[in-house]
């Protein structure tokens, strides 16, 4: 491997982490057995974890809920509000560049009998508040927009949709998995549900949370039954040691934020200038202040995406094209039809994803690869009609 440039799918598991982690496993640890040391170790443990996630979003460690993915928790949030308010509206407003964690729970409503409106972003790939209070009816029951969009990186306003539906409006759901640590959790304070991730912020999968604002009285309902762990809304043992590094995790990625984001920016700025020197005419997607720094997605002119991609991978470059999610390699993404691309050129977006451990090192090396992989491919490209 020459560089790892696929940070928005996975991060590498921060060594700090691991270390809180290994001192857990090989443990019988289960947090709902506090009679004995043993359980009441793993319940100090998770509990300690669920102060950490709660402080970065000042919420209440009460209102923090561990799901196993953010699959789980977004699954948990549409499903669960649509069952618990089904009587008060059957109607739900989806961002059109959502992850399709939450793009399909919206299509099985949409198969149950619900209305399902999806708004669509700007050529900017930023969503406007006004269009999405625009849609909201009497019986709009739930609200979902992502904080940060994992395909192209924009950063939407949640803060402003939050005012535009108003505070005593539908709930709000917000998955914000690609946040923390690339941009500031603030926006997301007058949010009502809120999706992270573990393994986006260099801990471990396996780990993430729904957290559930208790000044509605909103609670979802339980998708699941079989226990009453994690106050009834996702049962099951909760994995201590994945957990209780998610935690450590979130803390890290909080605390070092703002100068974490001001690196990372000059080396993607390094990155764009080099790609776009290697293919002439390929842009960025997406506006540059409003885009966190760690995702670059890069439209190539007259190279299909899955011929680059190929090739980088050969080379020991790791990019994607699009979502690890997004399912077949082939399709387009519809992140980027939505803003406008069309297929041939959504087919030619690489996503690279910066992270903790990327150096300029590996910007360089990845762009020694680029440059070589570009001399191959270029009169190929300048051929095609």
């Amino acid at each position: 491997m020459v560089a790892y440039l696929d940070n928005l799918a996975t991060t590498p598991l921060d060594p700090r982490v691991r270390d809180v982690m290994l001192s857990m496993l090989g443990q019988p640890h289960n947090p709902h057995s506090r009679h004995h040391a043993f359980g009441a170790q793993a319940f100090d443990a998770i509990e300690a974890a669920r102060t950490r996630v709660a402080a970065c979003l000042a919420a209440r460690p009460a209102e923090v809920v561990w799901t196993p993915s953010a699959t789980a928790a977004n699954n948990l949030a549409i499903l669960g509000v649509a069952a618990a308010r089904e009587r008060k509206g059957r109607h739900l407003v989806l961002g059109a560049i959502e992850h399709p964690s939450v793009l399909e729970p919206g299509n099985m409503l949409r198969e149950r009998g619900f209305q399902v409106d999806r708004v669509a972003p700007g050529p900017d790939g930023i969503l406007d508040p006004a269009q999405v209070a625009a849609r909201v009816r009497p019986d709009t029951i739930l609200v979902s927009i992502m904080a940060v969009n994992n395909v192209v990186g924009t950063i939407q306003p949640i803060a402003a949709i939050r005012q535009a539906i108003g505070a005593k409006g539908p709930v709000l759901h917000c998955d914000a998995a690609q946040a923390p640590g690339r941009t500031g959790l603030d926006a997301l304070a007058g949010v009502d549900l809120v999706t992270l991730s573990s393994h986006k912020v260099h801990g471990p999968q396996g780990a993430a949370a729904l957290i559930v604002r208790s000044h509605r009285s909103i609670l979802p309902r339980p998708l699941l039954g079989g226990g009453g762990q994690e106050s009834g809304l996702w049962p099951g043992t909760v994995n201590v040691a994945a957990v209780a590094g998610f935690g450590l995790a979130m803390e890290l990625a909080c605390a070092g934020q703002a100068q974490e984001c001001d690196r990372v920016r000059v080396l993607g700025d390094r990155l764009v200038q080099g790609l776009v020197d290697a293919f002439p005419g390929s842009f960025r997607n997406g506006p540059p202040d409003q885009v966190v720094p760690h995702c670059v997605s890069m439209t190539f002119v007259g190279v299909p995406g899955e011929t680059l991609v190929a090739a980088l991978a050969r080379a020991g470059v790791a990019v994607s094209l699009g979502s690890a999610c997004a399912g077949k390699a082939a399709k387009p993404s519809h992140v980027l039809l939505a803003m406008g691309l069309t297929p041939d050129q959504a087919r030619s977006t690489l996503r690279f994803g910066l992270g903790r451990f990327t150096t300029l090192a590996d910007i360089d090396q990845a762009l020694d690869v680029v440059r070589q992989v570009a001399d191959r491919l270029r009169p190929a490209a300048v051929t095609r009609p």
